[in-house]
């Protein structure tokens, strides 16, 4: 069966992004960087399906995507040092590595580490919004592979996915800055000039 396929603002978007979170589905959405794939964080058929679909290994963690920088610190432990960063960084085209809070889901926690995204997009700052819920995600490709940017080659390599969002991005993944350090590293990417020693 082929994915269904729906633009960021279509007026069904939102009720077809929750019924596929509510049902263990897998979603490909738009982000300010590149295609993501995921779903509901705490389910284990949609973790497990995109495993699959990537020849991901089990042991790697996903990204938890969140429609606003408010939302954090019901999955990450902040301290002012840590929120000032945040607040300087997200919506944006970066993943942060933070401590993990209890409510983290595990999917997106390694020793005691989560990595956040919040990105600077409409399908977030709207339609996942409203729903109030987080996605766990990772980029579009097979493992060890180059990301899918173009919906028509994700649909070819990734039809066994359930709901396609489509949308405007970027062409470069996040960066991955490592805020448990101080001062911060980039795990992937250059650090932003904030955060460049003066």
């Amino acid at each position: 069966m082929m994915p269904r396929v729906l633009p960021h603002d279509h007026p069904e978007i939102g009720s077809a992004v929750g019924a596929a979170l509510e049902t263990g589905q897998t979603i490909v959405f738009p982000t300010d960087t590149i295609y993501g794939i995921g779903g509901n964080p705490w389910d284990a058929r949609s973790l497990d399906r995109v495993r699959s679909l990537k020849g991901r290994p089990s042991d790697r963690p996903f990204a938890l995507l969140l429609p606003a920088s408010g939302a954090i610190e019901r999955f990450a432990a902040l301290d002012r040092r840590l929120r000032g960063l945040v607040d300087r960084l997200l919506p944006g085209p970066y993943t942060l590595l933070l401590p993990a809070a209890p409510g983290a889901p595990p999917s997106a926690v390694r020793e005691g580490v989560v990595g956040i995204r919040v990105p600077d997009h409409p399908f977030f700052r709207r339609t996942m919004a409203r729903l109030d819920r987080p996605l766990f995600g990772t980029s579009v490709n097979r493992h060890g592979e180059p990301s899918l940017v173009d919906v028509d080659r994700i649909i070819d390599r990734f039809a066994g996915v359930d709901l396609i969002v489509s949308g405007p991005t970027g062409t470069r993944p996040s960066t991955i800055l490592d805020l448990t350090e101080d001062p911060p590293r980039a795990v992937r990417g250059e650090l932003p000039r904030e955060l460049r020693p003066r």
